[in-house]
């Protein structure tokens, strides 16, 4: 039987590349979330021998990957060369991992600047959006449930029509919420039922991506519960990523979630329950 919550944590919890850190990992956590980059100077996009290796790993560990799309891309972009560039790195990207069965990818719905209005143009920023959905989901090379769009510094509300006519999953980045004083008890309401993967990490004052140690313990462990809650409710596997990214951070995560009151006597996966 499978663990409803299967308990994750990033690529870059060494400072090494990705496939230390999975083997690093693989007797750790159940999930690990692969950060990928891609640039002109500089990219750690898996050649076939590594998901080859990748592909091994999961199968002797019980382990899935949920596969993090490049920051740099512009789905809103008006830009339209750009638009297109960021569509056709999302394609090239699911092509590469598609053997890996990832649980699920992870899209910036990109603002063109960080905060609570994502642009200056909403409407043609939001129309951006739904062309590069159509072209990405029209190649029918993805189940567009398994894309996730993440919560990020603007309120989610304004993608979330798109979100639900593309047949995308959420994302609910609840450090993302945290961090920009939004409602948490609201977007726990809105979006679990709908949210395929969750990123957890630390927040305190204007810094995100913290152990959970360093954050509201109270807020931390009234989402867990409602993650739990939500997981009993509709039976529904997801998984729930430690979004940090060094060694001294993720231990202190996963030693909280281990105390957690609200994880414990849930089904974990075995992984993190040995840890």
């Amino acid at each position: 039987m499978k663990p409803l919550i299967r308990v994750g944590t990033t690529s870059y919890i060494k400072p090494l590349d990705i496939l230390p850190n999975v083997r690093y990992l693989a007797d750790l956590v159940d999930d690990i979330e692969l950060v990928l980059f891609e640039s002109e100077e500089l990219s750690n996009l898996p050649d076939e021998a590594t998901i080859r290796e990748l592909k091994s790993i999961a199968a002797d560990h019980n382990l899935t990957y949920t596969v993090h799309f490049p920051l740099d891309i512009h789905p809103g972009s008006r830009d339209e060369a750009l638009r297109c560039r960021s569509v056709e790195a999302m394609k090239r990207i699911i092509a590469l991992t598609e053997s890996l069965e990832p649980f699920g990818y992870v899209l910036h719905l990109s603002p063109d600047h960080w905060g609570p209005s994502p642009s200056d143009e909403i409407d043609a920023w939001r129309s951006a959006l739904d062309r590069s959905l159509d072209e990405l989901l029209g190649s029918h090379i993805v189940d567009p449930s398994s894309v996730c769009a993440e919560t990020l510094s603007y309120p989610f509300a304004l993608v979330q029509p798109l979100v639900q006519q593309h047949g995308l999953s959420v994302t609910l980045d609840i450090g993302h919420i945290w961090l920009m004083g939004y409602d948490a008890d609201d977007a726990a309401h809105s979006l679990l039922a709908h949210t395929r993967i969750c990123h957890l990490h630390g927040v305190s004052g204007d810094k995100d991506h913290l152990g959970l140690d360093e954050g509201d313990q109270v807020a931390i462990e009234r989402f867990l519960c409602q993650l739990v809650q939500q997981a009993e409710r509709d039976g529904q596997e997801r998984v729930l990523t430690v979004e940090v990214f060094g060694e001294r951070e993720f231990e202190a995560s996963l030693s909280l979630l281990r105390t957690s009151r609200a994880m414990m006597g849930h089904r974990l996966g075995g992984a993190y329950a040995n840890y």
